[in-house]
């Protein structure tokens, strides 16, 4: 797939873990897009959320890239002895995420820029 093509093509969104694990095995490439915690507090870069998309994944019969957001929403984080600050917790949970997407995956960290984002309920709607 020529790179020019990739932003013309609609995303669709998923938003359950386990099917993204599920279509990640079949995609041809996994690109993530960690998003940081903005403060004039910080001085190191934590992670909030982070963006997945999965490239070459056939879905429906047609080849589409499918978007995954991974957030502290929808992460069980709790905070320990380790990590007395939420946003520690958050970066921490994240990393190691990334950590298993890069070990389990062809992952590489980058965007897409120009996204269509099509939910996978548009159809039914």
């Amino acid at each position: 797939m020529d790179p020019s093509e990739i932003c013309t093509q609609p995303i669709i969104e998923i938003f359950d873990l386990n099917e993204f694990k599920k279509y990640a095995k079949k995609a041809s490439l996994v690109i993530y897009n960690p998003e940081f915690f903005s403060s004039p507090f910080i001085n190191e870069k934590k992670i909030k959320s982070i963006t997945c998309y999965l490239i070459g994944v056939r879905f429906r019969n047609l080849f589409s890239i499918l978007k995954y957001q991974k957030t502290w929403k929808n992460s069980a984080i709790r905070c320990d002895n380790e990590h007395k600050n939420p946003k520690d917790a958050i970066d921490s949970s994240m990393r190691t995420f990334i950590d298993q997407i890069k070990d389990q995956f062809h992952a590489i960290n980058g965007i897409i820029y120009g996204e269509k984002t099509k939910s996978i309920w548009s159809t039914f709607y």
